[in-house]
């Protein structure tokens, strides 16, 4: 009887307690099981051997000369466009300075008239648009730097029969450094006839000086008295200009 009542006990807990089991297990939260911490590797690239070392420099001194490169293209630009733009003896300044005082002159203006224009050398060329202002920096007997310069104007309406070549000398003031001009003067041609081959033939000119400074004047004065005591003979030489300007016009040109 112990044994039966035992047996029927037993079976009447056994779905109680796995009704106990299973509310248990709805009432704790399940949490995943963590996963064991493993060493952290960091990746090491390099360069075996000499080879990448070698490779590794080139490239940095390839850079270099890259960045010194620009940096040297750089700092011509700005130095070209001072010494053209901004500097006293620059030849862009020079340039449209003494043509504003051209245009400003009344004998230009009544003989090549209102309206004037100026252009550098000329060219063949048709597609060279921008003609070269022909001019020379050079030192005088003073020790003085100097810029000579040459271009040319003429009538843009095309009414005047003259045409001109303008010249234009400036130097370096020993004492305060700054350029002034020595003298500014323009030669205007009319040519009345052409040979057959369209030379000109006898050229009529007309020498108008735009400014002449009294200490350039005394110069001309002084290379003028030594050229009549000295006695320079002609023989085998081109004819000049007919004038005191010519004896300091420059053989070589910069274009």
């Amino acid at each position: 009887m112990r044994a039966a009542g035992a047996a029927a006990a037993l079976r009447l807990a056994a779905p109680r307690a796995l009704a106990q089991a299973a509310r248990r297990r709805r009432r704790t939260p399940c949490q995943p099981h963590a996963l064991p911490a493993l060493p952290q590797r960091r990746a090491r690239f390099t360069l075996a051997g000499g080879s990448g070392r070698a490779a590794q420099a080139a490239g940095t001194a390839g850079n270099v000369l890259l960045i010194g490169s620009v940096v040297t293209l750089f700092g011509y630009i700005m130095y070209t466009l001072y010494e053209n733009l901004v500097a006293e003896h620059g030849v862009t300044r020079v340039y449209n300075a003494s043509l504003d005082l051209l245009r400003a002159n009344p004998q230009i203006k009544e003989l090549l008239g209102p309206s004037i224009v100026g252009f550098g050398e000329p060219t063949h060329s048709q597609r060279q648009r921008q003609r070269a202002i022909a001019h020379r920096n050079f030192v005088d007997a003073q020790g003085r730097q100097r810029l000579y310069m040459q271009y040319y104007v003429k009538d843009t309406r095309g009414q005047s029969p003259y045409q001109g070549v303008v010249k234009v000398d400036m130097a370096e003031s020993k004492s305060t450094g700054s350029w002034d001009y020595n003298y500014i003067v323009v030669d205007l041609y009319q040519v009345e006839h052409q040979d057959a081959t369209g030379t000109p033939d006898t050229p009529h000119r007309v020498r108008v000086e735009v400014l002449v400074t009294d200490e350039f004047a005394r110069e001309i004065r002084q290379l003028e008295s030594q050229r009549r005591s000295q006695r320079f003979s002609t023989a085998g030489k081109k004819p000049a200009d007919g004038s005191w300007f010519g004896a300091l016009r420059p053989g070589n040109w910069t274009k």
